[in-house]
């Protein structure tokens, strides 16, 4: 009888010993009704711990979902939105363990929560890894929900002009099981405000189903139809899925497009911008740069002291857009060679377009080129070239041309800037150069652009200790190398890089 009292302790004793991780796991977190037992219909229990440990004490928190290769956006994402508007309750997410990894060493907060096996390649948007990706963000929010948190899942692309979590956790959404920025037709699946309600998990457990039956389809396209069905069967049940305010949560179309926002304005209404609407990881960055919306400060980007710039502008209105477009490219491979001679980067000007924003093809030059209208608009270069092939081959050879009104560059550098060049080839019989651009203000440098001797003898002259080299202008001024390899090499990084696009760079 004593062996089989023995016994039952030693059972009741081991059975306590098991339980007490249990016990501890939850001691250490908030009082959480809706919160599952780790073991049961939460398949991550340290990614629910995690989650805890960034959320707020009513259980809010921001979920960003970031791999390898969009590192760089998740730092812009802390430095633009969280930072600055004082946000903590923050967590980004990361498919691959590299992804977490880049995060951990600027001491920002991530858990690897996937593998993919292409976390380390930048996703074209509708590509079968671009889905599969974004298709992993639904699962990551089912587990937020059944561990009983409110979510905010943000993109990587997105910017908070004004901190939006108290307006999202205030009472005029408090009856909503979900509310989206409103994507021009759609709900935004790259933007949700998430309470943990049954009919929340319906959704995205809908979403999930979706895009399991058909691969092809992004979470966006599901989670819109997820809506539309739980909507039919249970809005009398008080279902409620809601658009934030369209004037204050705006999509890429809706700010950018029908803003009429070519470059950096103050909007004094705007509360989220998502820069979707946009192909390609770096046009979007380069969109968020000319918009000063990009404050990651990587390889001293901004603040550097020691690097030296050319500026140049292009002041002369062409009279048909056609005829401008190719002055102004052929005035930026003049600056880009300008900026290789000289060990120099070159900031952009401005250039000129009909319409900034078109988006429709032609068969001669796969953008829209109008020949009789005069394009007296200021646009982008991402109105003009595909800003992929661009960055191939001078990603660290340009800035944008809002670089120096960016807050992070030295006043020193913005101060520093020579008076300006005007380069006259002497071969040029055009008349409008010589007068309407030579209008001696400038520093005349008059050369025969084909010789190699008066090449060189004009780059002595623009040798200088400036930190800003600025031009007044750079039509009809190509310089010739000095010799024919890097000539050749030249030319051949120029035909690979000049890709004509549309602003969308679809």
């Amino acid at each position: 009888m004593k062996r089989l009292i023995r016994f039952r302790k030693l059972v009741v004793l081991s059975a306590m010993s098991l339980m007490m991780p249990i016990f501890v796991y939850y001691v250490r977190q908030p009082d959480c009704p809706n919160q599952p037992l780790w073991f049961g219909n939460s398949r991550h229990r340290d990614f629910v711990q995690a989650l805890y440990r960034r959320a707020s004490s009513d259980r809010f928190v921001i979920l960003a979902m970031v791999d390898a290769a969009f590192t760089d956006m998740a730092i812009n994402l802390y430095e633009t939105s969280f930072r600055l508007n004082g946000i903590e309750n923050f967590l980004f997410v990361g498919t691959g363990s590299r992804a977490c990894e880049i995060l951990a060493s600027h001491s920002l907060p991530c858990f690897h929560y996937a593998d993919d096996k292409d976390a380390d390649v930048s996703s074209v948007y509708k590509s079968p890894d671009f889905i599969r990706k974004m298709n992993t963000r639904t699962e990551m929010i089912l587990d937020a929900l059944d561990a009983g948190l409110t979510v905010l899942h943000t993109d990587l692309d997105v910017v908070f002009l004004r901190n939006p979590v108290p307006e999202l956790t205030g009472t005029n959404l408090s009856t909503a099981d979900v509310a989206a920025l409103w994507d021009s037709s759609d709900f935004n699946a790259g933007f949700v405000f998430i309470r943990p309600t049954k009919f929340s998990k319906m959704v995205y457990e809908r979403t999930k189903a979706i895009t399991l039956l058909n691969e092809k389809k992004d979470d966006q396209k599901a989670l819109n139809a997820a809506i539309r069905h739980i909507r039919q069967v249970h809005e009398k049940h008080e279902f409620t899925a809601v658009a934030l305010d369209k004037s204050r949560y705006l999509c890429g179309f809706d700010y950018y497009e029908k803003g009429n926002r070519s470059f950096a304005s103050f909007c004094s209404n705007c509360t989220v911008v998502h820069n979707n609407w946009i192909v390609s990881r770096e046009a979007k960055i380069y969109r968020f740069k000319e918009h000063l919306m990009w404050h990651n400060n990587e390889d001293d980007y901004y603040t550097s002291q020691t690097r030296r710039y050319i500026a140049y502008d292009n002041p002369v209105v062409w009279d048909d857009e056609e005829k401008s477009v190719t002055e102004e490219l052929e005035a930026l491979k003049a600056a880009l060679a300008y900026g290789r001679l000289l060990d120099r980067i070159v900031i952009l000007p401005r250039f000129h377009c009909v319409d900034a924003f078109s988006n429709k093809k032609t068969k001669k030059h796969n953008a829209t080129i109008n020949s009789s209208q005069r394009p007296s608009r200021e646009c982008p270069l991402n109105s003009l070239l595909k800003i992929a092939a661009f960055d191939t081959a001078f990603a660290k050879r340009y800035r944008e041309s809002s670089f120096l009104s960016h807050p992070k560059v030295p006043e020193s550098v913005k101060r520093d800037q020579s008076v300006p060049y005007f380069i006259l080839d002497e071969r040029s019989d055009d008349a409008m150069i010589k007068t309407r651009l030579g209008d001696g203000r400038q520093h005349l440098l008059s050369v025969s652009l084909d010789l190699a001797v008066s090449v060189e003898r004009l780059l002595r002259k623009l040798t200088s200790s400036k930190k800003v080299l600025r031009f007044q202008s750079l039509y009809h001024a190509m310089p010739s190398f000095p010799n024919a390899t890097d000539q050749n090499e030249f030319e051949n990084t120029i035909k690979a890089a000049f890709k004509r696009a549309m602003y969308r760079q679809f």
